[in-house]
This record gives structure tokens, C-alpha cells and sequence, in this order.
């Protein structure tokens, strides 16, 4: 009797041991994209694509500036080529222009975990830049994106904007950001002054003794604006108020803001709270850059994990119970 209990308690480890391994199996499906490689886990190499992003019919006047978007996922080591469809050669390998062109540029960045993106920027188009360009793919079986483009010979009417925007509650002792985007008819304003209820903000104001900075930049693409950010630390309640900014061409703009105390932060979050209730509940997360088929991967496995689990657990119960049976 003593040998026979041995037997099945050797039995019951030994079908432990399986189901252990199974599990294990069950797991490493979640890591099958990945391997080692000089004692580095990298992701194993997946077919590029192309991610559909803007329009791919685009008309602009002339002396404008236009930028073809090109958005790629798992790209990995492999080069993209720029070209013009009507022409032999192309335009870009890489992030390097084929032949020095003054109004063309590729501007490389990535976008996410596995997508990059390959822009090409055309300043100040002609009618002769129109026509069909192609985004490549250097791979095994050639991939390419194509854009249309269309190059008015009329330039567009220019006018004057201003705009501010940043957010205009602010807890205690947090720091106030608003960013102010100034543009000319012709050319980007000379400067930009920024007010706080009606007086001259200034570094030489104790009031800002290390705490305030103005930063000024005028973008390369379109040419004709002016970005001022006004950055003020440890903002307390006698920063609430009207900004207002100013360009040099006398064009003004304004926006209000409201320091929060504890007890109207605590108010506003409750707020908010009952706000997203009443809309549908908790906003969805933005995964529009997270790998599908990863996302599949990662699904099976887990499924796949629990239903050995539970395969598992039947298994030793009834094991369990014949052993009762037995004794």
C-alpha cells in the first residue's frame, strides 16, 4: 500500500512538471517577437509599411511651402528614397539630398515606438514642383507611397494672425507656460511684448526676480511667424489674471488665468470627475502607435496562459480526488 501511494504522489509531480513547462511555453509566446543578440534583446526584423497620414492630394500656391508626409512602421536599418515620378533620378537617399536643392529637404523624426517619420519639405513651390512624388522603401520587392501634387501659378493673399494658447488654470506654485504665435503679411514681427493686467512684463520687474523667461523663435517653415513663450515659476495668486501679448505690428491677443488654491483644485478634479461620467466614463488610451500584430501576440498569449492555467488546476483536482479514492 505504501509503494502504491509513493507511485501517485510521484504521479501527481510528474504531471505538476508538465503543466509547468506548458505555462512556460505559454509565456515565452508573449516574447516571440524578440531575440538575443550580443547579449541585447532587440526586436526580431517585421515587413515595413506604410502608415496612411494626411492628404495625398495636395494644392498649394506658389511661394508656399509644402511638406509630403511620409510615415513608415518597423522601417528597422532600411533606407527610404524620395523621388519624382517624372524624373530618373530621385530627389533624396535617406536624410541626404541626391543633388543640392536649395527649397527641398527631408526632415527624419521618429513618431512613436516603431513608426518614423520621412517628410520632404518644399519651400517656396513653383508650378514646375507639381506632379506625382513616391515615397521608397529600399527592401526586398520595392515599396512605395505616392503623393500628388499641385503648384497654383496665383500666390496665395497674405494676412496678419496672432494667437496665444497654454493652460490657463494653474495649481499653486506650478509654472505658468503660454506660447504666443505672431505672424506678418510679408515677414515675421520684429518682436513681441507680453502684459499682465495692463503692465509690461520685464525680467527687471522684482516681481519676476528668477523666476520669468521669454523665449523667442522664428521657425524656418513658413518664415513669416514669430513663437514667444512666456514661462513664469512657482506661480502664486498674484499671477492670476489677463495676458495679453502684443506683437510689433500692433496685433494683440489675450487669454486669462486662474491659480488654483487646494480646496478649488480639489473642486475642479471632482468636477472634471463628473464631467467624464456623464460623458461615457474613462477616455480611451491612444495606442495609435502600438504594433497591432504585437497587440494580437500579447492577447493569444495571455489567453493561451489561462486556459493552461485552468487546464491545469482540473487536472491536479482530480488527481487529488483519486488519491482519496484510493486511500
Amino acid at each position: 500500500m505504501e509503494l502504491q501511494r509513493l507511485f501517485y504522489r510521484y504521479y501527481v509531480l510528474f504531471f505538476w512538471i508538465i503543466i509547468d513547462c506548458s505555462l512556460i511555453i505559454g509565456l515565452s509566446r508573449k516574447k516571440a517577437s524578440f531575440k538575443k543578440v550580443s547579449g541585447r534583446t532587440v526586436r526580431r526584423q517585421t515587413n515595413p509599411e506604410f502608415v496612411q497620414i494626411g492628404r495625398r492630394e495636395i494644392t498649394v500656391h506658389r511661394g508656399e511651402t509644402v511638406v509630403l508626409k511620409c510615415a513608415i512602421r518597423n522601417l528597422g536599418p532600411r533606407e527610404v528614397v524620395w523621388r519624382k515620378v517624372s524624373e530618373d533620378f530621385p530627389l533624396s537617399i535617406g536624410t541626404h539630398m541626391y543633388a543640392p536643392v536649395d527649397e527641398m529637404s527631408v526632415d527624419y523624426r521618429r513618431s512613436g515606438k516603431f513608426k518614423t517619420r520621412w517628410d520632404l519639405i518644399i519651400k517656396r513651390t513653383e508650378p514646375r514642383h507639381s506632379g506625382k512624388y513616391e515615397c521608397q522603401i529600399v527592401t526586398k520587392g520595392l515599396k512605395t507611397y505616392h503623393i500628388n501634387l499641385i503648384v497654383l501659378p496665383s500666390t496665395k493673399p497674405q494676412r496678419k494672425a496672432i494667437e496665444i494658447y497654454g493652460a490657463v488654470f494653474i495649481n499653486m506654485y506650478q509654472k505658468l507656460n503660454l506660447t504666443c504665435n505672431a505672424t506678418g503679411v510679408t515677414r515675421a514681427p520684429s518682436a513681441v511684448d507680453w502684459f499682465h493686467d495692463g503692465h509690461i512684463i520685464s525680467s527687471s520687474d522684482k516681481k519676476y526676480a528668477k523666476r520669468l523667461m521669454i523665449l523667442n523663435k522664428v521657425p524656418e517653415v513658413p518664415g513669416r511667424s514669430l513663437i514667444s513663450t512666456l514661462i513664469i515659476e512657482r506661480c502664486t495668486d498674484a499671477d492670476k489674471g489677463n495676458y495679453v501679448c502684443r506683437s510689433s505690428d500692433l496685433d494683440t491677443t489675450s487669454k486669462t488665468v486662474h491659480i488654483l488654491s487646494a480646496v478649488e483644485k480639489n473642486l475642479k478634479k471632482r468636477n472634471d470627475d463628473k464631467k467624464g461620467k456623464t460623458i461615457g466614463g474613462d477616455s480611451p488610451n491612444d495606442d495609435s502607435e502600438a504594433n497591432p500584430e504585437l497587440q494580437r501576440n500579447t492577447v493569444r498569449g495571455n489567453n493561451s496562459v489561462r486556459q493552461l492555467h485552468s487546464f491545469s488546476v482540473f487536472l491536479v483536482t482530480l488527481l487529488i480526488g483519486l488519491i482519496s479514492t484510493i486511500r
